[in-house]
């Protein structure tokens, strides 16, 4: 009977703390959102013409449209990138984790020298695994524009940390497109 009692209290015991884990996961990601929220305002009321994108959890702010055809899934992308973590209502340099544009690391004070890091990336969306955010935002770009992209955690690399980007961290991409191929 001791027994039987033992082990129905570490199931109630795990299961509460799955549930505790789960709500503090809902919670992390409900404040994202708020984040996401307040610099799509800020992004959207320093670009007059800028134009906000919803797609399957994740929001583009095009800042600067391009033109032609708009990327479809499957579709090959060339573009430099800045990335993010979220960790507040703004973006800065002090939560870039990556850029392959030299324009762009040289103009925040980022050491240019080793010109491989900075080559265009090229994607082909029906072949390349790139995270599920990223993914959703580029669908329905175009050649030529300037965007963003935004997502929570629950759409980036999950509860691990990847190199700098702290684990379950939402995370928001600067775009400069180049050309799309569909």
């Amino acid at each position: 009977m001791k027994v039987r009692l033992t082990a129905l209290t570490a199931i109630v015991a795990g299961l509460f703390l799955a549930a505790s884990c789960s709500k503090e996961l809902q919670n992390t990601y409900a404040t994202q959102e708020t984040y996401i929220d307040a610099i799509v305002s800020s992004l959207t009321a320093s670009a007059d013409s800028a134009t906000v994108t919803s797609n399957k959890g994740t929001i583009r702010v095009t800042v600067g449209h391009g033109s032609g055809e708009e990327l479809r899934e499957g579709g090959a992308v060339s573009f430099y990138y800045a990335g993010y973590y979220i960790k507040g209502r703004t973006l800065s340099s002090d939560n870039l984790f990556a850029t392959n544009y030299d324009d762009f690391a040289g103009s925040i004070g980022w050491n240019v020298s080793d010109s491989s890091r900075f080559r265009i990336m090229t994607v082909d969306l029906a072949r390349d695994g790139i995270i599920t955010g990223l993914r959703n935002g580029l669908e329905g770009v175009r050649a030529g524009e300037e965007c963003y992209v935004l997502f929570s955690g629950k759409y980036a690399f999950g509860k691990q940390a990847a190199g700098l980007v702290p684990g379950k961290s939402a995370l928001a991409y600067r775009l400069w497109i180049k050309s799309i191929s569909n």
